[in-house]
């Protein structure tokens, strides 16, 4: 039986505490929250122990594993001092906020027997395994073109001003990209494989009296292998549209809208390949409904010794897309 804590009860915690408890080879011992009120409900709630300082959870209780729910800057730390303790870690999106923090992540993983996995869900739902069995395999002849939008809604005033992080380089690292976009561009870079050359912009067009971060963005991408990939993003649109993604290749076309993915047939005609099921569980929609695989292939990858998880060098293959957007002047 594998002893969880859990730092960070604000919302995205809640899905990592239900993959916890429909986990039948781990149990809940701790979680952590500088919120006292916050925490006290939590642990009541999910039966464990309280604490405020995380320090003192991971150095007290005999944890196997920690999970990270907590604003982006705080991550680096969190996750050296579990490493520190041969705890292994699971964390939310991003890993870290740059390459630079990643430095400290990668030595304290080397000298750790400890492993560290990084959420990027979305790999493991059902459309885009799918997607990458057509790109390995070779399905419809090499990829050529890849292209993914996303167009969501963050209200300024609720979202920016109910997490005093969000909205701040020093606290969250960035913006649209870092926060909402990076799922849909790391599918596009673990589909479209190593890339050559990219050329990016990010601005912010809507909320400029709110957040010092981009609200909106755009990438050019060329891969090694040939073919260019297209991401454009905005989190200042009315509503929280579905994700719509599009595959070329020599002989034929995937595309991902609604939640389904569907060929093109000779006619021109989309057929169905197959669906996102709506998530079962607590949570934001848009999150998807495969946390639960991911933790759970973590936790097996522990008990088996294997590295069948996502883990730090795949993770930072997108936060590097993201400092090198940043960086280019």
């Amino acid at each position: 039986m594998l002893k969880v804590g859990l730092i960070g009860c604000g919302s995205i915690s809640v899905i990592h505490l239900e993959a916890i408890n429909k986990n039948e080879d781990t149990l809940l011992v701790s979680v952590c929250d500088i919120k006292n009120d916050i925490v006290s409900k939590v642990s009541n709630e999910m039966n464990c122990k309280a604490y405020t300082d995380y320090a003192e959870m991971l150095e007290h209780e005999d944890l196997d594993v920690v999970h990270i729910c907590t604003p982006h800057y705080l991550h680096k730390e969190m996750i050296v001092k579990a490493l520190s303790l041969n705890i292994h870690v699971v964390t939310e999106k991003p890993v870290v906020m740059n390459i630079e923090e990643s430095k400290a992540v990668q030595s304290a993983l080397s000298n750790s027997k400890a492993k560290l996995a990084v959420t990027f869900q979305n790999r493991l739902n059902p459309t885009s395994l799918v997607m990458r069995h057509y790109v390995d395999q070779g399905i419809l002849g090499d990829l050529i073109g890849i292209k993914g939008f996303v167009t969501w809604c963050r209200e300024p005033i609720q979202y920016y001003a109910e997490s005093d992080w969000r909205g701040q380089y020093a606290t969250e690292g960035g913006g649209f990209l870092i926060n909402q976009g990076i799922h849909t561009l790391d599918l596009i870079q673990w589909l479209g494989g190593e890339i050559s050359t990219l050329n990016g912009s990010y601005s912010t067009k809507a909320f400029q009296e709110y957040i010092e971060v981009e609200d909106t963005a755009e990438i050019y991408i060329e891969f090694k292998n040939g073919a260019k990939g297209l991401f454009y993003g905005t989190n200042a649109y009315s509503s929280n549209t579905p994700v719509e993604m599009e595959l070329l290749f020599q002989n034929g076309l995937l595309k991902y809208m609604n939640g389904k993915l569907y060929i093109e047939d000779e006619n021109k005609d989309f057929v169905f390949l197959e669906e996102d099921f709506a998530p079962d569980q607590r949570g934001m929609s848009y999150w998807g409904a495969s946390h639960q695989k991911a933790i759970n292939a973590f936790y097996k990858s522990i008990i088996d010794n294997t590295s069948d998880y996502i883990n730090l060098d795949e993770g930072l293959k997108t936060i590097s897309i993201l400092d090198q957007i940043r960086n280019k002047d």
